[in-house]
């Protein structure tokens, strides 16, 4: 906690030149920030991407997203020498500026000028600054992230001991972004109100959507194109015992639902199942302030023309005592899928029961 307090207080001393530090300023005088989904572009100096700072920076931002059939980074570095860094890639939506004070290349020289004399005192007396973000600064709707210490050694052990939070710094950046981009369009409505007329619960439906099968229990929701058919299902039943948290049980109740609802339109013989090409991999986590497992792996049809990945949550609404399966998957043949079920992660996050929209009413 120490080191979180004193990281962001760090902020008010760094990084005044060549920054915009009037608090006053208005961000709708600066250029829309650019970039392409996921992308994050890294401002370091090119002798450094020999080093290990390098290697443990790229483990951090470019580890492959679990459950996906295809090896796909968390987010899709491009490297920029601070010599050549101009005002297009200066917009990026993502950035982050890597620095440390032990560097004498011409490029490290010119990142460190971003530091006052008290700031680079600050670093060198306490390791454990190493991070600040900050919105805005070059470009509206940007997110600047700035890695920093003393010397390699020292930031390569601060990277390596918070490399789940640095990850998810950006991925809940990406994640905002993307609701307000799903959302931008008209949506849905009137599915969210008779899924709560029906069933208790709603979550908000983005431009496109179409309900394909809605019977007790069980709901279907799928937008398909050209290029992609994406779904979301939610399946609920009365809650009985905890056991079904468990990785088997949760698989067995999804076996059990699709094979039940997810059945070939033109031969019912075929229906959705798992395959094992790469292991489920689950962990608990909450969900909208409820316990839940969180799932990602793969499915297919049982006679293997189609398959992809699938991502799912199974949690319990304890005033209805029921259990509710909830799953967002993707068919796309040929095409990275990273972004769509980024997608169906961010509609999955709105899911609210009747209760909850009752309690959130009530505060």
């Amino acid at each position: 906690m120490k080191q979180i307090i004193n990281s962001f207080t760090f902020i008010l001393i760094v990084f005044i030149s060549g920054c915009n530090t009037d608090p006053s300023s208005d961000s709708r005088v600066l250029p829309p920030a650019r970039g392409q989904i996921g992308e994050i572009i890294m401002v370091i100096d090119s002798a450094k991407r020999k080093t290990e700072l390098f290697q443990e920076l790229r483990k951090t931002f470019s580890a492959p997203v679990p459950g996906l059939p295809q090896n796909e980074p968390t987010f899709t570095m491009r490297y920029v020498s601070p010599l050549n860094l101009n005002n297009v890639l200066r917009s990026a939506k993502n950035m982050i500026y890597v620095a440390t004070l032990d560097d004498r290349t011409k490029g490290g020289r010119a990142l460190l000028r971003n530091f006052t004399q008290s700031s680079i005192d600050r670093i060198k007396a306490d390791s454990s600054l190493f991070m600040f973000s900050k919105q805005n600064e070059f470009a509206r709707g940007q997110e600047v992230l700035h890695l920093f210490g003393p010397d390699e050694p020292t930031l390569i052990k601060n990277i390596i001991s918070n490399q789940k939070r640095l990850r998810k710094h950006f991925e809940n950046i990406e994640k905002k972004r993307l609701m307000r981009s799903l959302y931008k369009a008209k949506e849905v409505n009137a599915i969210g109100k008779r899924l709560l007329k029906n069933h208790q619960y709603t979550f908000r439906v983005p431009h496109n959507y179409e309900i394909s099968l809605d019977k007790d229990s069980f709901t279907w929701i799928r937008q398909l194109t050209d290029a992609v058919d994406k779904n979301i299902f939610i399946s609920y039943q009365p809650y009985s015992d905890e056991d079904v948290f468990t990785d088997e049980n949760i698989l067995k109740l999804r076996s059990a639902i699709t094979e039940e609802n997810l059945r070939d339109v033109e031969n019912k013989s075929v229906y959705m199942d798992i395959q094992s090409i790469v292991p489920i991999i689950t962990r608990k986590i909450s969900f909208n302030k409820k316990y839940a497992i969180e799932a990602r792996g793969l499915w297919k049809l049982s006679d293997d023309s189609r398959g992809g990945p699938f991502l799912s949550y199974i949690f319990v609404d304890e005033k209805l005592n029921r259990l509710y399966y909830v799953e967002g998957y993707v068919d796309s043949p040929g095409r990275n899928k990273r972004d769509f079920i980024r997608e169906l992660e961010v509609i999955l996050s709105t899911f609210k029961t009747e209760s909850e929209l009752q309690t959130e009413k009530q505060s």
